[in-house]
């Protein structure tokens, strides 16, 4: 159950904490990004299995066939059309579902997977770790796909201009400069991608809350979020996105939490 944990928080780091956005974004295209990014999951993976493997947990074989079997089905799922011909939400998804499918596939026929009797420290601080990255990084990086055809796209935004007026008072003339604060509305995705930041951090202190049993807490968070869109609430569709999109982050956080409490 350890080598399980493991490779699943090899991966998850390996594919949020570690892929920047230009990676993400061209891995799919141009080799050099793919290449880049299978060399991070290449070193994570090895990491684990190097660790196993001098601990006699496990076979030099089983490693070096993990290590293959791992990094060859990541490189396939990659290096496909899956996100061409697919919306973005729905290939997100199967993207990393096929991912930690095949890990958890993959260790299922090579070694029993079975609840252990004696929850150890070791177990506990995987369990935590892996738990708190599918809250923070996986959901978070899942949830923006799924709310952009819910997405108003409207920020407001304020510029100062100077308005110089001449007037003529007996025969004299003079400039007078005024300072004039004017506000326009335009349309973007992602204001540079603070909100994202503050759902994970939010989705973060959720789960701890959860884990501690201090749910009581919570509500603070969530009041504290709302409190600085206050002014963005008159905007019907962006509170509805708002909702939608807090609700799917808490409901997550807390599920997180309360799998990380078995082990507790």
């Amino acid at each position: 159950m350890n080598l399980l944990l493991s490779l699943l928080i090899a991966h998850l780091i390996s594919d949020f904490p570690l892929q920047g956005k230009r990676i993400a974004e061209h891995k799919h295209r141009k080799l050099r990004p793919l290449l880049v990014h299978l060399g991070i999951h290449s070193l994570c993976t090895a990491a684990v299995l190097s660790y196993f493997y001098l601990t006699g947990q496990i076979e030099l074989v089983s490693a070096l066939y993990l290590f293959s079997a791992i990094i060859g089905s990541h490189a396939v799922i990659d290096r496909s059309q899956l996100k061409r011909i697919i919306k973005p939400a729905p290939a997100f998804w199967i993207d990393q579902l096929l991912h930690i499918g095949i890990i958890i596939g993959l260790i299922a026929v090579m070694f029993p997977i079975s609840w252990p009797s004696d929850i150890t420290l070791s177990f506990q601080v995987l369990w935590i770790i892996m738990w708190s990255l599918v809250a923070t990084e996986l959901v978070g990086r899942g949830i923006a796909p799924l709310l952009l055809p819910f997405a108003p796209r409207l920020i407001e935004s304020h510029f100062e201009r100077k308005v110089t007026r001449k007037e003529q008072l007996n025969g004299i003339s003079r400039s007078i400069t005024h300072e004039v604060e004017d506000s326009a509305r335009s349309y973007t995705t992602e204001i540079n991608g603070v909100g994202r930041y503050i759902g994970l951090v939010e989705r973060a202190i959720i789960v701890i809350l959860v884990a501690v049993n201090a749910v009581g807490a919570i509500g603070f968070i969530i009041a504290l979020k709302a409190l600085a869109r206050f002014k963005q609430f008159e905007d019907r569709r962006f509170a509805e996105y708002y909702i939608i999109g807090s609700l799917l982050s808490i409901l997550s956080a807390l599920l997180c939490g309360i799998a990380i409490r078995f082990v507790l």
